[in-house]
């Protein structure tokens, strides 16, 4: 049987829906906005060594004001 995107838990710094600023590190401590499309309505803040069920490797989206609480920034993918 195979395995859904979403039934894969993963770290948010490795994640392709975790949104963090333009010139921001990635590492554990870093805080960006969750971009999930599921997600997106609750504007969660969460930081790089979060992770959760809806787990996409790739590359973190890049958006000013993601850090903010809660984030301003819009999603960018």
């Amino acid at each position: 049987m195979a395995t859904s995107i979403h039934q894969t838990w993963g770290l948010c710094m490795h994640c392709q829906w975790w949104q963090i600023e333009p010139k921001a590190k990635l590492n554990e401590s870093t805080i960006g906005s969750c971009i999930d499309d599921t997600l997106q309505p609750y504007r969660l803040s969460i930081p790089g060594n979060g992770g959760c069920s809806r787990y996409m490797k790739g590359q973190p989206a890049r958006a000013e004001g993601s850090s903010r609480q809660p984030p301003a920034a819009m999603p960018t993918r």
